[in-house]
């Protein structure tokens, strides 16, 4: 492991409020070498949201474990305690709390929860590094974190996995496959990330393009190969130095849409890295009304309850207030929220 890779490590822990952290190719392959380290049993089940892309499930089904499925809380798109209590049996073994678009809220009652029944907790912070809750970092909640390099920032690949556990089993067994790369996986994965900069229409006509050609749920498979190329963690390391300026970018721009539309709720004491904005709508007849309004709307993953009601923009920092204000127009074209306000400046 070279100097690069291990001041990400250092950085990435201390960023995320714990001790250990192991460099990965990406987030699903972290998620699976974890559970392959806690040694599952046939029957030991990993409660997940359904409102989740198809990698982190695929990941806890290679591993041995049975996915059980929970709903969002359909204000905070996070799992709620009430709906992992109703999921809990003798063979839960770990919960998987996703920060849904970065967004921190219920953790703490979460973590509370696993502690309570002895259930390992596992936090992806994919879009969340950087967001708290009462001060203290996603990340540092569970037992353990896994973290994608190519969701707030911009790569071609790249993951982690932190604890203040020791991970030196991880380490070992994240060493032991050999197979390399595949040159195609980094360009999927680079303009996927250029979400994130001035880019920004680049890669949303490629992404159109090939979920045009695909469901993307169903091509998210684990990577053959395990480890963090030396690219990777360069550019992961220097664009953590910006992260909490981007963050707050972000925020500006979320705060601007939840005056106008029914969004994400972020709860008191709780923060996010507000990675996405999101439009509520309250059938689906009316939100695929709205999907024809505007160039930036995306349907999300189906296969929740909330997914029916729900469109998303990738939230770039660079967006002007102009392209935010064609947003919430877009929106209110279709439907008008009794609690939005009035938008100045038509």
């Amino acid at each position: 492991m070279n100097t690069i890779h291990r001041r990400l490590e250092r950085t990435l822990a201390a960023f995320s409020g714990v001790k250990n952290a192991v460099l990965f190719s990406s987030c699903r392959n972290a998620l699976y070498t974890l559970l392959l380290s806690l040694q599952l049993k046939p029957g030991d089940e990993v409660i997940i949201q359904s409102f989740i892309c198809d990698s982190l499930t695929q990941a806890i089904r290679k591993a041995g474990g049975a996915v059980v499925f929970a709903e969002v809380e359909p204000s905070t798109l996070n799992l709620h305690p009430r709906e992992i209590q109703r999921k809990i049996t003798p063979q839960t073994k770990a919960v998987v709390f996703v920060h849904t678009y970065g967004n921190t809220s219920n953790i703490n009652q979460v973590q509370s929860l696993c502690r309570k029944k002895n259930i390992i907790l596992i936090e992806d912070i994919a879009h969340a590094l950087g967001a708290t809750y009462r001060g203290k970092p996603a990340g540092s909640f569970g037992d353990y974190a896994i973290y994608s390099f190519t969701k707030q920032m911009i790569n071609v690949g790249g993951g982690a996995l932190l604890s203040n556990k020791d991970l030196s089993l991880v380490r070992r067994l994240r060493d032991q496959p050999k197979a390399k790369a595949n040159f195609l996986d980094y360009g999927k994965r680079l303009f996927a990330s250029l979400y994130e900069t001035r880019a920004f229409w680049l890669s949303k006509l490629m992404i159109d393009s090939v979920r045009s050609r695909q469901d993307l749920k169903l091509v998210n498979a684990l990577s053959p190969h395990f480890t963090c190329s030396t690219l990777e963690a360069y550019l992961a390391l220097r664009q953590l130095k910006s992260l909490s300026l981007l963050i707050r970018k972000r925020q500006r721009n979320y705060e601007y849409l939840a005056r106008f539309v029914k969004t994400q709720q972020v709860v008191k004491k709780a923060s996010s890295s507000y990675n996405y904005l999101s439009f509520l709508f309250p059938n689906s007849i009316t939100r695929d009304r709205a999907l024809q309004k505007n160039f930036l709307f995306l349907p999300p993953w189906p296969g929740a309850e909330v997914s029916s009601t729900l469109l998303f923009v990738p939230n770039n920092p660079f967006f002007s207030k102009k392209k935010l204000r064609l947003l919430v127009q877009s929106y209110n074209k279709v439907y008008k929220h009794p609690a939005a306000g009035t938008i100045h400046g038509k």
